[in-house]
């Protein structure tokens, strides 16, 4: 077993929770159902901590692109998953 230091757990429980979501998000989901699946309250932390880096490097997108702010919004995994093997 690895010791995992102070230092390198947030990352750790953040790639974790990356590929959580990548697996998850195969069908379009909400980003409630996104948060409760990973168990967070914290809207802030999520979509700045979470949801927009992985939007940015383009794992997952927009299924309204053009409407972020949309109530019917939902996430979904991109092509780019399937080409660096998640």
């Amino acid at each position: 077993m690895v010791a995992v230091t102070p230092q390198v757990t947030p990352h750790v429980d953040i790639m974790d929770r990356i590929a959580l979501i990548i697996g998850f998000c195969e069908k379009p989901r909400s980003r409630r159902e996104i948060m409760e699946f990973l168990n967070l309250n914290d809207r802030k932390y999520f979509r700045d901590s979470i949801l927009r880096p992985m939007i940015d490097i383009g794992r997952i997108k927009m299924t309204i692109p053009d409407k972020p702010k949309s109530p019917n919004q939902k996430y979904v995994v991109t092509k780019k998953n399937d080409e660096i093997g998640n």
